[in-house]
């Protein structure tokens, strides 16, 4: 059962909370941690907050109430096909550091003899559970889980997956049960090391348009999401769903599905976040929203601006709100706007 109820996760469940939370979407790039540090002259010398070498302290500082933690997807895993391709855990080819569109899950025989995605290590899972008990509460953890529908195309390659829906959706769907199991048993796995939010990372939008028609996506993965949501809510634990790309016409189904947040919400790919709050109202929490192109090269002024706007909408439909980057923050991000987006949030009480 979950005891410390942060203003982060009260308004994961649609409470009301002192003031409006900020998250971070993954550790920042080690650049702009550098700049920041060094322009804020913020104390690095706190050890109880060290995770795979990423000083969360830092991100405390800064006053962030959570980051996702990205470390605990899978285990080691995969194998060389030559000198510059590479197969991954899942089953995506790679050429150097580049994903290639391509994926080896071509038949059920591949699926029933793949040995090479495991859970994170037993090592690995000591020192997360030591982490997420000795670190502070000021800061909440949301541990990334992997996304079913970016998991199954990005397995079969793009083209493979396209041509399945069309001549042979039931081997789809095969792949979809193959990783909704994986990632049922990796919850089981971090709920016994302490996780207790969850962001399950699952792109599914282009720009102005998502990857596959809603009703294809309902009908192959409504049924699996519902499972692994009824899991993590089974613990009282909370569950977020990340998508770059347009989505808003998909945001009824996670609402239905009972995800508790919906996070990026991204303005350059047309979600227009003030038109949610209008038609869905409390119903799920919005996070997200401060486009990377307006933390890069957007004015302090207009980062303010922004934000004020965000937050003030919110409250006149009664919406959960919590303020983020749309993306991860990178070293392109100026370090006086991020300070202003957090500062600015502070701001209301």
């Amino acid at each position: 059962m979950y005891t410390h109820k942060s203003d982060f996760f009260k308004v994961l469940s649609k409470e009301p909370t002192t003031h409006v939370p900020l998250y971070c979407t993954g550790y920042p790039e080690l650049t702009f941690i550098d700049n920041y540090v060094n322009q804020y002259k913020f104390k690095t010398n706190r050890k109880d907050m060290e995770l795979n070498q990423k000083n969360y302290n830092i991100i405390e500082q800064m006053g962030f109430d959570a980051i996702s933690l990205w470390d605990f997807r899978r285990g080691e895993g995969g194998y060389n096909l030559d000198d510059q391709r590479r197969i991954d855990g899942w089953g995506r080819i790679y050429k150097g550091e580049w994903y290639l569109w391509q994926g080896l899950f071509r038949n059920e025989k591949i699926l029933q003899e793949w040995e090479y995605l495991t859970f994170p290590s037993k090592k690995k899972l000591m020192i997360l559970k030591d982490f997420l008990r000795r670190t502070s509460k000021h800061l909440e953890y949301v541990i990334s889980l992997p996304g079913l529908f970016e998991k199954t195309w990005q397995s079969m390659g793009f083209n493979y997956f396209a041509k399945c829906l069309r001549k042979n959706i039931e081997f789809v769907k095969i792949v979809i049960s193959y990783f909704s199991k994986y990632v049922k048993k990796l919850i089981n796995i971090l709920q016994t090391v302490g996780a207790q939010i969850y962001l399950l990372a699952d792109d599914i939008g282009y720009r102005n348009r998502t990857f596959i028609p809603k009703n294809i996506w309902k009908e192959l993965f409504f049924k699996a999401y519902s499972e692994i949501i009824n899991l993590i809510h089974s613990r009282n634990h909370k569950i977020i769903i990340h998508s770059d790309g347009y989505i808003s016409d998909m945001i009824e189904t996670f609402i239905n599905l009972g995800f508790d947040g919906v996070q990026s919400l991204e303005p350059n790919a047309g979600v227009d976040i003030f038109h949610l709050f209008k038609k869905f109202k409390n119903s799920i929490c919005f996070i997200g929203n401060l486009d990377m192109s307006l933390l890069t090269f957007g004015t302090l002024e207009q980062v303010k601006a922004y934000v004020i706007k965000l937050i003030t909408n919110a409250r006149k439909y009664n919406c959960s709100l919590v303020v983020s980057p749309s993306h991860q923050i990178t070293s392109k991000c100026k370090v006086e706007n991020i300070n202003t987006m957090i500062k600015t949030t502070k701001i209301f009480k």
